[in-house]
């Protein structure tokens, strides 16, 4: 976990902001909770059955730092970005969450409607570089309420 604040905002800073917040969004519970059934489980009726279900593998919950982090992730973008520019970043950033191999380039512009993977990595390049320059311009006063 990195540590961001306002002396060390370089564009590989921004970009690694926005994937640690991308995970720490998946790492959170959902919005709305399932509702619970009022029927008995199935359950089998032998005595060799005992862990007969599959056990299914969950997320970490989000630690409180992870938190702080997508929420400065979420004021930036909300703040400084454009619509467009907020929504291709976020889309890059939750592609590329727990993967090794990072974001999903082809398939990021197959969405949309670009023919190459390159394409969407230079306007994703170009957004965080409007976003590092915008966030040079202001105060530290001001990005001090955020870092």
């Amino acid at each position: 976990m990195k540590d961001f604040s306002v002396d060390n905002l370089d564009v590989l800073a921004l970009s690694d902001l926005f994937f640690e917040a991308a995970e720490t969004e998946r790492k959170l519970p959902a919005a709305m909770r399932k509702q619970k059934m009022s029927s008995w489980p199935d359950y089998p009726q032998e005595w060799k059955a005992y862990g007969y279900e599959e056990f299914k593998v969950r997320l970490p919950k989000a630690s409180p730092k992870q938190v702080d982090s997508f929420d400065k992730a979420l004021l930036l973008s909300i703040r400084f970005m454009d619509k467009d520019d907020r929504r291709m970043v976020w889309a890059v950033a939750h592609s590329a969450a727990f993967r090794e191999r990072g974001p999903k380039w082809q398939q990021l512009a197959r969405l949309k409607g670009l023919r190459d993977g390159r394409q969407i990595k230079r306007r994703y390049q170009d957004a965080l570089i409007r976003l590092h320059y915008k966030l040079k311009a202001q105060d530290d006063d001001i990005l001090g309420d955020y870092f």
